[in-house]
């Protein structure tokens, strides 16, 4: 079975972007790249790119490895992404991922860490403007909130 992208969203010259896209995962065979497809179609549609660290890299890279570690975290340790969510206000791309799970996760300490895991979400914090959760009545979802700025 061949991995399907999320579907293309209308990206004409001239017309407005949409401003925040759904990306069911739920069941999908490799969401994790379903996330990043997603993220790089519409930051490409919506002619931004994440602003640039102090390193030089690219940070729409980065904006998409966010995504991907927010689903991968949501299918080890509760049971699978349900559904991602982008929403571009402007500035700032926010990636939302719901679960099934009410468990909050954490950032782990260094020590807590191994060869198996518990470096996505401290990752995460150290690439992203803010992150968070809320909790829903069937699960909960974790944000992550990336800076972009327009292409000139």
């Amino acid at each position: 079975m061949t991995p399907t992208p999320p579907p293309r969203q209308p990206c004409h010259a001239g017309t407005h972007p949409p401003l925040s896209r759904r990306i069911h995962l739920r069941g999908h065979p490799v969401p994790g790249r379903r996330a990043r497809a997603a993220v790089h179609q519409m930051t490409q549609c919506l002619g931004v790119r994440a602003s640039l660290a102090s390193e030089g890299r690219d940070n729409t890279d980065t904006a998409a490895l966010v995504a991907t570690e927010l689903v991968t975290n949501a299918w080890r340790h509760a049971g699978g992404a349900l559904e991602m969510r982008l929403i571009w206000d402007g500035r700032t791309l926010t990636v939302e991922v719901d679960d099934t799970s009410s468990m909050s996760p954490a950032v782990l300490a260094p020590n807590r860490r191994g060869p198996h895991g518990g470096y996505g979400l401290a990752l995460v914090n150290s690439l992203v403007d803010a992150w968070g959760t809320y909790r829903r009545p069937t699960g909960k979802t974790v944000w992550a909130r990336c800076v972009l700025i327009t292409r000139a």
